[in-house]
């Protein structure tokens, strides 16, 4: 690798320093993801949030179990939950809900859940 590109890899991406080679999948450094098509280059701001949106979490809880609803308030208890995680995070909350009773989860049983969790981490 040439010398002003690795400098410009470890300093910091701009422009006009990124290499003049073909990119299909792009390079992300930790503020862009970069990605060009024999021209220029094109940088896209990564976004700094990682939470997932409220619409989402409920769509997914609506699917979860027919006989077990989610209140909106205990959905937005869950959108910190990367997505990988989100399906197993719900399926642990239905399990508790039919092991007692509980037809419609609300954000006191998301704090009970979120509590047994915590004592079972120790």
């Amino acid at each position: 690798m040439k010398e002003r590109y690795y400098n410009a890899i470890i300093g910091g991406v701009k422009a006009n320093s990124f290499p003049r080679v073909p990119v299909d999948y792009g390079y992300r450094d930790n503020t862009h993801f970069w990605y060009t098509r024999f021209s220029r280059p094109i940088s896209e701001r990564i976004s700094a949030g990682k939470e997932a949106e409220l619409s989402t979490v409920v769509y997914a809880a609506s699917r979860m179990d027919p006989n077990i609803q989610f209140a909106e308030a205990a959905c937005k208890t869950l959108v910190k939950v990367p997505r990988v995680f989100l399906k197993a995070a719900l399926q642990g909350c239905v399990d508790w809900a039919k092991a007692n009773g509980v037809s419609v989860i609300e954000e006191s049983h998301m704090a009970i859940i979120r509590d047994k969790r915590s004592s079972e981490k120790k």
